[in-house]
């Protein structure tokens, strides 16, 4: 006979008494303000870029705005889910169905382990290799004091490599230890609700040894760079370009040099000559006080294009009255 596993027992009679005396209670709900404040503040410092003309820095600031919504978004879904969850019938397992549950994790995991102080059942996934990208182990770490919960459960990177972009984004679809679950979550959430702990930590890892391109919060062909914000290209970091101006990340094909002062700058922060089309900063430009248009210095006299000044000039010369004088013939005496 297979000895009892006494910890396995516990866990499982606890996580059963959590999922009994949770069914009836009315959840409360509970908004994080983080996020949407992080999407108010970037929208106030678009408008400011626009308002200044800093083209580069309102695009940069353009996507950062829509990972902030993302991540809103995803936000008031899980406090939406959770709520659902909580007045959705259910039928919990059986402390010995959940008991099975856990013993038979020990053959699907690495590693697993209970806290029953920390209410935390834990697994170890085995190394994830996505796309030829190591990404280490991975720990799911689920607290059944938290199975009501948005954020029943955290996914853990044992061995760090995150995006070179965001620190936090451990996993294309994990950031800040929180899983996007996708098109899995209606089966996680179902099998959190009923108990079915083998259920759910599988899910969860097979999630994570798959990649959904268009939907990660970092692609995979950006992981280890910066994106170029001009062509989207990946830009390690001693290749990198930064706009002088906005201070946009560029890359060696996309900087461009100001023919007057030499500084790199992406498209949006340059200008042309309107005389002889070269590419120039704001400063190396001088607004023509006739017709407001832009020139470079070689381009433009006194404030004036060349084009203007001529005109000025001959003008001046129409009206002068010593130029009449001149041209007027000598009077013939009588």
């Amino acid at each position: 006979m297979t000895p009892t596993n006494k910890t396995a027992l516990r866990a499982a009679v606890l996580l059963h008494e959590r999922l009994v005396g949770s069914k009836d209670q009315p959840q409360p709900v509970s908004l994080s303000e983080y996020y949407w404040n992080e999407v108010q503040q970037l929208q106030r410092q678009i408008v400011l870029a626009f308002r200044r003309g800093w083209q580069g820095a309102a695009k940069r600031l353009g996507e950062d705005l829509i990972c902030a919504m993302q991540s809103c978004r995803r936000d008031l879904d899980s406090t939406l889910y959770a709520l659902q969850d909580s007045v959705a019938p259910r039928s919990p397992s059986s402390p010995s169905d959940i008991y099975r549950d856990i013993l038979a994790l020990e053959d699907e995991f690495e590693q697993v382990e209970i806290d029953l102080g920390k209410h935390e059942l834990c697994v170890t996934t085995d190394r994830i290799i996505l796309e030829d990208l190591h990404l280490g182990d991975f720990e799911i770490r689920l607290d059944w004091h938290r199975l009501d919960g948005p954020f029943a459960y955290r996914v853990v990177a044992l061995d760090p490599h995150p995006a070179a972009k965001n620190d936090s984004v451990t996993h294309p679809h994990v950031q800040d230890e929180r899983l996007c679950e996708g098109d899995g979550r209606p089966a996680i959430r179902a099998a959190l609700s009923e108990g079915r702990v083998y259920d759910f930590f599988v899910l969860v890892s097979q999630i994570l040894h798959t990649y959904a391109r268009g939907s990660a919060f970092v692609e995979l062909d950006n992981w280890d760079g910066t994106p170029c914000e001009e062509c989207g290209a990946s830009v390690d970091e001693d290749e990198r370009y930064y706009c002088h101006r906005c201070e946009a990340v560029l890359c060696d094909s996309c900087a461009a040099s100001c023919e007057g002062c030499g500084d790199y700058f992406c498209s949006g922060c340059l200008d042309r000559c309107a005389a002889c089309g070269g590419q120039y900063c704001s400063a190396c430009l001088t607004t023509c006080r006739t017709c407001r248009k832009q020139f470079c210095q070689d381009c433009c006299e006194a404030g004036l294009c060349h084009e203007c000044h001529e005109k000025q000039h001959s003008e001046v010369h129409e009206h002068d009255p010593s130029e009449d004088t001149r041209r007027r013939p000598a009077s013939v005496p009588a």
